[in-house]
């Protein structure tokens, strides 16, 4: 008698063991989804200006200070080659240190070598290692003096 009731009492738990893992399978993925939402709008919009966008067709425009300034890159991002910067920043700014960094990957920093010309632009190059990720997610990080905030500035390679 007592192994019918554990046997009834485990059938019936049984039963509701595949919509209970259901729901929590749901509950993972709708937080996932939630989480990576959330990252995403801090991230930016390619659209939005402010001190961070994305490079579209090699070119970015942000605020520095409330000035707009823009990044061209001389030729489409890719892995093992020179690429040179260009930024055309308002004539008060003044860049202490750049460097671009894996968003998806570590990579390491990779120093970005600008310099002030007589017209008030900064120009550099840079040359990114090659990765294992068939799109790799990088991000270009300008230290300004006299400003608590880096420009973020974003753009991607692919294999």
């Amino acid at each position: 008698m007592l192994k019918n009731a554990y046997k009834k009492r485990s059938l019936h738990l049984h039963s509701w063991l595949g919509p209970v893992c259901i729901l929590l399978v749901a509950i993972a993925v709708y937080t996932a989804h939630r989480y990576q939402s959330a990252v995403n709008t801090t991230q930016g919009d390619a659209n939005e200006i402010g001190n961070r966008c994305t490079f579209v067709n090699g070119r970015c425009e942000f605020l520095i200070v409330g000035e707009r300034a823009v990044a061209v890159f001389s030729e489409p991002a890719e892995t093992e080659t020179s690429i040179t910067l260009t930024l055309s920043l308002p004539s008060n700014i003044t860049v202490e240190s750049a460097w671009i960094e894996g968003v998806n990957m570590y990579m390491g920093k990779v120093p970005v070598l600008l310099e002030e010309d007589s017209t008030g632009a900064w120009t550099g190059w840079f040359m990114l290692g090659s990765c294992s990720e068939p799109v790799m997610r990088w991000q270009l990080r300008l230290n300004i003096k006299e400003q608590a905030a880096p420009s973020y500035l974003y753009f991607s390679t692919q294999r």
